[in-house]
């Protein structure tokens, strides 16, 4: 059963959630982060109810910045009157820098990450306190952190918005049962078993192959018109996807299409023009990975 975790914290900390959001993906923990779930139009307060009612933990990350923060004390309430209420949910603090601790969460024993260089020991801790086992390997340096910054600095440059759910990060989905992935993305697979999602930004097409998703391919609409003779940059293609270029080993380059390999998840990913007037394409298969 995958763990699940809202990550409550003000906007001024976002480098620091981002590195620790994309650490916990690699444990195989679905993450609850508003740069991801949230859309134009949506309710603010009840996309955070519903975010808050849907995970098993609520991590605060506390610093001078949050605990002044009236969005994060909001949702800090909530959580812990969903704890009080006997609601199956346990609140995590996370110290990032040194502040006065809500009242309620004083006493409590919490992750300290104010030390930058000692941010290995403590992920180790808070991934072992909610019954994962730490592995190092997939960690995420400090390299590809900045990395995916300067991605997604070059996104909004390009006025590419940034993907949230179910655009956000989509090589998530590949392995994923059809059941489940229906489920995550709100959308029916049609008789073959592929699944499509559109909005006025982007359309994803997820590929089945027997039960399993195993392909994936989405086209960003802002980027059309564009020719295959147009040289272009995959970094913003990919920031707007929340993907930074140090995941990914770059295989080959032709004017109309980047090939990549993401070792660590075994996946190709291709960055393309599949036609003239068409918009640039990020595609992830398993199945031509090394090929």
């Amino acid at each position: 059963m995958t763990v699940s975790v809202f990550l409550s914290h003000n906007h001024r900390d976002k480098d620091f959630v981002r590195k620790l959001a994309r650490d916990l993906e690699s444990h195989g923990v679905r993450y609850w982060l508003d740069e991801a779930e949230m859309k134009i139009g949506d309710s603010l307060i009840k996309k955070i109810r519903e975010g808050i009612d849907s995970v098993d933990f609520f991590a605060v990350v506390l610093s001078p910045n949050s605990v002044e923060a009236p969005w994060v004390v909001n949702e800090l309430d909530v959580a812990m009157n969903h704890q009080i209420n006997g609601k199956p949910i346990k609140v995590l603090p996370i110290l990032l820098k040194e502040c006065e601790l809500p009242g309620f969460l004083v006493g409590k024993l919490y992750g300290d990450f104010q030390n930058e260089a000692q941010y290995e020991d403590s992920f180790r801790k808070l991934i072992n306190s909610i019954g994962l086992v730490f592995n190092k390997s997939v960690m995420i340096s400090e390299r590809s952190s900045s990395s995916l910054g300067t991605a997604l600095d070059k996104a909004f440059s390009k006025s590419l918005p940034l993907m949230s759910k179910p655009f956000h990060r989509p090589f998530q989905y590949m392995g994923m049962p059809i059941h489940k992935a229906e489920a995550e993305v709100g959308a029916t697979a049609n008789s073959v078993g592929n699944i499509i999602v559109e909005n006025d930004d982007c359309r994803m097409l997820l590929e089945a192959e027997g039960n399993f998703i195993s392909y994936v391919e989405v086209d960003l609409k802002a980027t059309a018109p564009h020719n295959q003779n147009q040289e272009f940059d995959s970094e913003p293609v990919l920031g707007a996807l929340s993907i930074g270029l140090t995941e990914l080993d770059l295989e080959r380059k032709k004017t109309h299409y980047h090939t990549y390999y993401d070792h660590r998840r075994k996946l190709k990913v291709s960055v393309s023009c599949l036609y003239d007037g068409a918009p640039l394409t990020v595609a992830f298969s398993s199945k031509y990975y090394g090929m």
